[in-house]
């Protein structure tokens, strides 16, 4: 991963006017490392902010609307969507990928690079709007890797709430399942450029999260399910066994979706009203 902390990054605010007693409505926007414009939502309360809640998306789905994100204002907390770039969202991706989401043809530029960038730079955004605050972040999936990624970058992460988590043993996975829908792109790419295979490989171990998730210390609570997971159990073992500080919140009668909808949000609602 090749990313950088503290970019040289403006942005813009604008206030939204949605009538609500006990929060402020915005959207921010920035330009991405390839010029790509970047969005974010942010719930603020019109209290004593506790902290910041960060929310990454699951890939290709679509960000909390407003008024699911004001019920962790009710808490104090000031809550930050990022809309990821090219998927459900409203943020713009100017690079093109040959082969959505894992790699392009014609560029070593990985995606997943450029995403991971947006969302230390929404870090850094976080930080000067809303100074020395504790920040939350949680996510599901393509989240829950994102997360990880931010938390191996800045220690003003103290909490990581995450289930299903995605890109870790991504190339093994990938070798196991290849004709997964999830990986039909790549797989195609395979049986296209059979002399790029070290490429596929090299790009997959590139984005994987087991190369930064030893050094992660915060405390990370997980939400493992034991239905239908996206991710395989064997891949998601590896990543927690890697983690030094962390909670799994075992659920085997429910999939990781309705998880992290209910059971494990009101986890995550339960252990921040206790701080």
């Amino acid at each position: 991963m090749k990313l950088e902390k503290y970019r040289k990054l403006n942005y813009t605010e604008q206030l939204l006017h949605i009538n609500h007693p006990f929060v402020q409505y915005k959207t921010i926007n920035f330009k991405g490392i390839d010029s790509s414009y970047i969005e974010l939502d942010i719930v603020t309360p019109n209290t004593n902010i506790k902290g910041v809640i960060i929310d990454f998306p699951e890939f290709k789905v679509k960000n909390k609307d407003y008024l699911t994100l004001t019920k962790y204002s009710m808490l104090d907390y000031a809550i930050v969507s990022l809309h990821i770039r090219g998927q459900a969202g409203n943020s713009e991706n100017n690079i093109p990928c040959s082969h959505f989401p894992f790699l392009d043809n014609s560029s070593e530029f990985s995606y997943y690079n450029l995403v991971f960038q947006d969302a230390l730079d929404t870090l850094q955004i976080i930080e000067l709007l809303f100074p020395n605050k504790d920040i939350y972040a949680t996510g599901v999936g393509q989240g829950a890797a994102i997360s990880l990624v931010c938390a191996s970058y800045y220690n003003s992460i103290k909490e990581l709430f995450i289930s299903d988590c995605s890109l870790c043993d991504i190339k093994n996975t990938y070798i196991k399942n290849k004709k997964n829908p999830i990986f039909r792109k790549i797989y195609n790419f395979e049986i296209d450029f059979p002399d790029k295979i070290d490429y596929l490989y090299k790009t997959l171990d590139s984005i994987d999260i087991l190369n930064i998730s030893i050094s992660i210390s915060q405390k990370v609570h997980y939400g493992l399910s034991y239905l239908s997971p996206k991710t395989p159990h064997c891949a998601q073992l590896k990543l927690i066994e890697s983690l030094k500080n962390i909670d799994i919140q075992h659920y085997k009668f429910l999939d990781y979706k309705k998880i992290f909808q209910h059971q494990f949000d009101d986890y995550i609602l339960e252990t921040l009203s206790n701080k």
